[in-house]
């Protein structure tokens, strides 16, 4: 370890004696609030309340519109696409309100994705409404450098859980109030009120509302 290292790190120790681990945590949420504030601006809208914990990657935020009560943790990825390589495209990504978003999400767009209110996720959720390449042919160019492709739009409707590693692949319709369960991975879409599990992803259960006497 080198001398300028072993100098900070020994600074570092002298503040953390210094400064209470509450006040600590007070600057990091003030941080945090600043930090959505300023991603915020860019949006084509949003709600007032608006809290994206550092880092975030957001890419076409004009594209996007997020609504009131939106929060998401550490690790989120926005990203609409209007254009790549020599392709254009028209991306609209629309997220509901009382939104909660676990670490490492990612949301990629190049079509259309809509998202209904309530939206509750684990760690780790991928939804996407594109491809690289058209994945109904061989492909001998390298990923990279193929155009996107989308085979449908995206649509979750309102009170949906996703589990933490779950994946939204495209033209997939999600109904209200659905679980999805952890690692599934959704390529068909979902009716109404059921809990679904699995790789492809399948219903396990129907869910039915309680009569209270």
């Amino acid at each position: 370890m080198n001398k300028k290292r072993l100098l900070i790190l020994k600074v570092c120790r002298i503040f953390s004696c210094v400064y209470p681990e509450k006040l600590i945590e007070l600057f990091k949420i003030i941080y945090r609030y600043i930090y959505s504030a300023k991603k915020g601006k860019k949006f084509r809208e949003s709600g007032e309340i608006l809290i994206i914990s550092p880092p975030a990657y957001i890419m076409g935020e004009k594209y996007m519109s997020i609504g009131e009560n939106f929060w998401a943790d550490t690790g989120l990825i926005l990203q609409c696409w209007d254009r790549y390589g020599t392709d254009k495209y028209f991306p609209n990504l629309k997220i509901g309100c009382n939104t909660h978003l676990g670490r490492n999400n990612h949301i990629g767009c190049i079509s259309n994705i809509d998202i209904g209110d309530n939206l509750l996720t684990g760690n780790n959720v991928y939804i996407t409404d594109h491809f690289h390449g058209d994945t109904n042919s061989i492909q001998e160019t390298p990923p990279i450098e193929r155009r996107l492709f989308s085979k449908g739009n995206i649509k979750i409707g309102d009170n949906v859980w996703l589990g933490d590693n779950v994946t939204i692949m495209p033209n997939v319709h999600i109904g209200n109030n659905v679980i999805v369960g952890a690692n599934a991975v959704v390529t068909k879409s979902i009716e109404d009120n059921c809990i679904v599990a699995g790789v492809p992803a399948k219903t396990i259960r129907i869910l039915e509302k309680k009569c209270y006497e």
